[in-house]
């Protein structure tokens, strides 16, 4: 039983630093180029570049029926046979994409979108099967290879960004065109190095399968569209409700909360790994409990962290024009590590195939933002939006915290986790009121939030390395 649970935890730390080292070099390549984005990019057209590629992303979950969520939980259970995985999956999409393409005019009516409505559905297409392909090599096992095709799709991405917006000056569908042939090289790599072609067959696609997967998957499409909602419609308010100008500032500062989003996606992608599996429900608990009180803690001390440094990330990442939008930054940040809680609870969900309390949490999250930026953006603008996406997330991470207890009870630190909320709205109120001396005292709360959660880390952290120590003397 204890090497089980050293097994365990080793795989889950095993896991969790391939996909860092494939996520995080990919994701750093293209945080590290926004500042070559907003050089030859102005406020405005970097909107509307951000507004396009968003839209796309809305669209690509129709296009898939999140067909891929299904194809990762089902994937990764060894009796079911990997071809009828895959040609479901594939099959899906094209049927998907159909449908869409169907309500193509209802965008074309949108004048923003009307000179880009082709560039959206080719975008959407390669996007929708590269999806399919790399979440397929995930569920396979090949975690390697899956975190390899971050990096080379991501490379694939800036190289083709500099030649279409340098070399050619190709503007606002050169920025998407680029993604666009990334995910054609990397459909084509993982095709040839995985044999792809060879797990595609009409003849397996068992009905059987097919129900079991779209049952869990079709609640998804709602779920992840309300998550857009929450996290992208505030751009859509923006730019119909003020300028295009305060939404090029808006957007580059949401891409700063990216840095935690981008730790927690690596943590979350192994923990799905890690959850299906035999254990009981006694151990389930357990395993939940430990591993969210140590990344509760990580999340925490991150969002006190990108607070304390909002007005240097800008200076570093951003050109000098785009300099107001770290004022946006402490509140989304806020709402983003919330949303990274959020998505912990979810995996509850997601290891008990209740996909559609999933879609219901996530769907009262994006009810209140939709009011709340109707409230706030006429008057408050960018400073509105990211105040009703911080309510938004911390909304449905309560919510999730106490249905989810139905399924698996975590005993969370919940007095150490109040604490830490106060202290870092504290930090927002000092930082955004530019209060007399607010850098000591920015530093001051920071540091509280460290000494306040560094204790389930280190306690991790000494588990971890004497489990190693173990394992090596037993060699």
């Amino acid at each position: 039983m204890r090497r089980k649970k050293r097994n365990k935890y080793a795989r889950l730390l095993g896991n969790t630093m391939i996909f860092a080292i494939g996520t995080f070099s990919s994701k750093v390549l293209v945080f590290l180029m926004m500042r070559y984005y907003t050089a030859v990019l102005s406020t405005s057209d970097f909107g509307v570049s951000d507004l396009i590629t968003q839209t796309a992303n809305v669209l690509i979950p129709i296009a898939t029926v999140s067909i891929t969520s299904g194809i990762i939980r089902f994937g990764l259970i060894r009796a079911n046979d990997r071809r009828e995985i895959f040609s479901i999956g594939i099959v899906t999409v094209f049927c998907g994409y159909l449908f869409l393409l169907v309500l193509s005019p209802i965008l074309g009516h949108i004048e923003k979108f009307e000179p880009y409505i082709t560039l959206i559905y080719v975008y959407v297409l390669t996007s929708s099967l590269q999806q399919v392909c790399h979440q397929f090599v995930r569920a396979l096992g090949h975690v390697r290879l899956y975190a390899l095709d971050g990096i080379f799709r991501t490379v694939c991405t800036i190289v083709l960004n500099i030649i279409f917006l340098s070399g050619f000056n190709f503007g606002i569908t050169g920025y998407v065109l680029s993604i666009i042939v990334s995910d054609v090289l990397s459909i084509l790599a993982l095709g040839l190095i995985e044999n792809l072609p060879s797990f595609f067959s009409l003849r397996r696609l068992n009905p059987v399968m097919a129900r079991s997967m779209l049952r869990f998957s079709f609640p998804l499409i709602f779920a992840t569209e309300c998550n857009w909602i929450i996290s992208m419609s505030d751009r859509m308010f923006i730019s119909f409700l003020r300028d295009d100008h305060e939404l090029g500032l808006y957007s580059v500062s949401a891409r700063i909360p990216t840095i935690m989003i981008l730790v927690s996606s690596i943590f979350i992608e192994a923990w799905q790994i890690s959850t299906i599996n035999d254990s009981s429900r006694a151990e389930q608990e357990d395993f939940f409990t430990k591993v969210g009180n140590v990344y509760q803690a990580l999340v925490v001390m991150m969002v006190s962290g990108i607070i304390l440094f909002s007005k240097v990330f800008v200076r570093l990442f951003a050109a000098p024009s785009f300099y107001e939008a770290w004022s946006f930054i402490p509140l989304l940040v806020i709402g983003s590590g919330f949303a990274c809680l959020s998505n912990f609870m979810n995996s509850i969900y997601t290891l008990e195939k209740k996909s559609g309390w999933s879609m219901i949490t996530v769907s009262i999250g994006a009810a209140m933002n939709i009011a709340l930026n109707a409230l706030f953006i006429p008057e408050h603008g960018p400073q509105g939006a990211a105040f009703a996406t911080a309510i938004s997330y911390v909304a449905m991470f309560l919510i999730r915290s106490i249905h989810s207890r139905r399924y698996i009870r975590l005993r969370w630190n919940f007095p150490r986790f109040l604490f830490s909320s106060v202290v870092l709205i504290l930090q927002c109120y000092f930082i955004l009121g530019d209060a007399p001396l607010w850098i000591p005292i920015e530093i001051l709360l920071f540091a509280t939030i460290v000494v306040l959660n560094a204790d389930d880390i280190l306690i991790a952290m000494n588990r971890l390395l004497s489990k190693f120590r173990h394992a090596n003397a037993h060699r």
